[in-house]
C-alpha cells in the first residue's frame, strides 16, 4: 500500500489498487472508536447512455436507484438483519453521479461486516418475479417524493432549464420508466458499472490498515469477474445553451407561493479542478451578494421582501452549470431583485478573506464525524475530486478571480418557476 500524508489536514491514509481494479482507501484513525466503511460506483441517475468497447447502451431513468434496491434483496437472508446482528448500521444512497453502500459500527473488529459488505454488493441475485414486485415499491416511493414541495419545485426547475440532459429525470425515475425496467437491463447496468474497476472502497477507523487490506484481498481472491478491466464511459447528448421553457407555474397544497429564478450557464471547464475552482468562486460571489455580507440583506428581511426561506444554490459539473435562487413570497419579482443586486459592486478583500477563513474552517469539521467525513470523501473521490484539494482551490481565489467570475456571469439564459397555493 502507498502511505500518503496530507500536511495541511494532518491526515494519513493508505491507497492501493487491487489486481481486479478495485481502488482501496484506508484512513487510519487510531483515536476513534467507530468505523465507517463504504463502497461506491460512479453510476448514478445521470448515467443513462454508456459506451463500452465501442458499443452503446441505453438505460431507463431510475435504473441506478432500482439496482440499489435490488442489491439489498436476497431470498436466503435479510441483509439489514445480518448487519444489525453484527452491531452495524447499514445504508445506501443513489445520487445523480454515484451509488454508495456503507455501514458504521463501534465494534473494534470490522472483518466480518467488511466481508459481508463486499459479498452482497458484488452479488446481484434477482429474478423476474422479484423485479416486478419491486416496481410497485419504488413507484410508491417516487410518488411520495413528488408530493414534497421542494422536490417537485426542483424537478420542474430542471425540466425548465434542460432539453435532454438527464437532470430532467427524477433520481428514482418515473412511473413509465420504472415499469419499463427489466431484469436484463438491471443485469447489464450491474455488469457495466459494478465491476471492481469501477468501484472505490473506503475504510475510515481505528483498525490496523495492514489487517484491513489483508481482509479485502482475501475476500477478492475468492471471486472471479466476467469482463476485462475496461471502464465504461458515459455519453451525454449535446444540450442547447438556451433554456427549455422560460416560465412555468403549478399549484400545490401550500400556504404561500414559492419561486425559483434559475440561471443556465455554459459548462466551460478545463478539468475537474478548474470546475471545482470556478464553483467555489461562484459560491463566494453569491455569498457576498445574497447573505448578511451584503448590507442590503437585513433590509430585505426587515421589510419582508424575503424571509428565512430565501436561498441560492450553485451547482457546477463538467457537463452542466446552473445557479438557482429560491424565495417564498406572494408578491416579489425575484429576477428583478437578483439582477439589480448583481449590478452593484460588493466585492472587497476583507469580506473575501473572512469567507475563505469560514470555508476552510468548515472543511475541517467533518473530520470530527466519521460518518460525515466518509460520505463526503467517497462522493468527491468517485467524482474525480479529492476532498483535501479544497485548501489548494481556496488559496488561489482572490478579488481579481471574483471580478472575473462576475464579469463572465451571463444571466441571459434563465427560467422562472412558481408554485402557488391551490384555489380554496
Amino acid at each position: 500500500m502507498n502511505k500518503i500524508y496530507n500536511k495541511q489536514f494532518d491526515e494519513t491514509y493508505y491507497k492501493e489498487i487491487l489486481d481486479n481494479g478495485l481502488e482501496v482507501l484506508i484512513f487510519h484513525k487510531p483515536n476513534f472508536i467507530s468505523s465507517f466503511v463504504g463502497i461506491g460506483t460512479n453510476f448514478g441517475a445521470l448515467n443513462l447512455h454508456q459506451k463500452y468497447l465501442d458499443k452503446d447502451f441505453y438505460f431507463n431513468p431510475g435504473v441506478a436507484h432500482f439496482l440499489e434496491h435490488k442489491l439489498f434483496e436476497s431470498e436466503e437472508k435479510n441483509i439489514f438483519d445480518l448487519f444489525s446482528n453484527l452491531g452495524c448500521d447499514i445504508n445506501a444512497f443513489t445520487s445523480y453521479n454515484e451509488t454508495v453502500y456503507y455501514f458504521q459500527t463501534t465494534n473494534q473488529d470490522i472483518k466480518e461486516p467488511l466481508n459481508l459488505l463486499l459479498d452482497f454488493v458484488q452479488d446481484l441475485d434477482i429474478n423476474e418475479e422479484s423485479v416486478e414486485k419491486e416496481k410497485g415499491i419504488i413507484i410508491q416511493e417516487v410518488m411520495m417524493h413528488k408530493q414534497e414541495v421542494e422536490s417537485r419545485l426542483l424537478e420542474e426547475t430542471y425540466k425548465s432549464l434542460y432539453h435532454t440532459y438527464p437532470l430532467i429525470y427524477d433520481i428514482g425515475g418515473s412511473i413509465e420508466s420504472i415499469n419499463s425496467i427489466t431484469k436484463g437491463e438491471l443485469e447489464l447496468a450491474y455488469s457495466l458499472n459494478y465491476h471492481p474497476c469501477n468501484m472505490v472502497l473506503l475504510v475510515v477507523g481505528p483498525n490496523n490498515p495492514n489487517e484491513i487490506i489483508k481482509t479485502i484481498k482475501g475476500n477478492q481472491s475468492k471471486k472471479t469477474f466476467e469482463r476485462k478491466i475496461i471502464k465504461s464511459i458515459t455519453v451525454f447528448e449535446k444540450e442547447p445553451l438556451e433554456v427549455n421553457r422560460k416560465e412555468y407555474s403549478f399549484k400545490m397544497n401550500i400556504q404561500k407561493a414559492k419561486h425559483v429564478y434559475a440561471l443556465k450557464l455554459k459548462a466551460d471547464f478545463k478539468d475537474k479542478k478548474d470546475c471545482a475552482y470556478k464553483e467555489r468562486c461562484m459560491n463566494i460571489l453569491m455569498r457576498l451578494y445574497f447573505s448578511p455580507f451584503n448590507p442590503h440583506y437585513q433590509k430585505w428581511l426587515d421589510e419582508g421582501i424575503i424571509n428565512d426561506y430565501f436561498a441560492y444554490d450553485v451547482d457546477f459539473d463538467m457537463n452542466y452549470a446552473n445557479i438557482l435562487f429560491l424565495c417564498e413570497s406572494d408578491d416579489i419579482n425575484l429576477k428583478e431583485l437578483i439582477d439589480n443586486e448583481l449590478n452593484e459592486d460588493l466585492i472587497d478583500e476583507e469580506s473575501l478573506n473572512q469567507i475563505k477563513r469560514q470555508y476552510i474552517g468548515a472543511s475541517f469539521r467533518p473530520f470530527n464525524d466519521i460518518g460525515i467525513f466518509g460520505s463526503f470523501y467517497i462522493r468527491d473521490y468517485l467524482n474525480g475530486f479529492d476532498y483535501f484539494d479544497i485548501l489548494e482551490v481556496m488559496k488561489d481565489i482572490d478579488v481579481d478571480a471574483l471580478r472575473q467570475i462576475k464579469e463572465d456571469l451571463n444571466t441571459d439564459n434563465f427560467a422562472l418557476i412558481h408554485v402557488y397555493p391551490q384555489d380554496k
